[in-house]
């Protein structure tokens, strides 16, 4: 796929599924992320938003790869080929 093809998906289909799907939701976990950092500050310490960035990010990523990307993969799979069983052949009786 072409880099300028991806890049009109991104902005055209995906962003905007992101944000009218996700962007509350998102928000509130991050919001108790902040919540939670800041308990663990010194009073008048400012919280870096890059380390929450980073740190969501990170956790987005695990849930992506075992959470989303497994169950498509396995969706959209071409379906296994059944292993050949040999034929079964009626014994004679003798």
């Amino acid at each position: 796929m072409s880099e300028d093809l991806a890049f009109k998906i991104q902005l055209g289909l995906v962003l905007p599924q992101m944000e009218a799907k996700l962007s509350s939701e998102l928000s509130t976990i991050v919001e108790s992320l902040v919540t939670t950092l800041k308990a663990g500050t010194e009073e008048g310490e400012a919280l870096d938003m890059g380390s929450v960035k980073e740190l969501i990010m990170k956790d987005f990523d695990i849930f992506i790869t075992n959470s989303i990307i497994p169950p498509i993969e396995k969706k959209f799979a071409p379906p296994a080929q059944e292993a050949s069983e040999p034929a079964e052949t009626e014994e004679s009786p003798e």
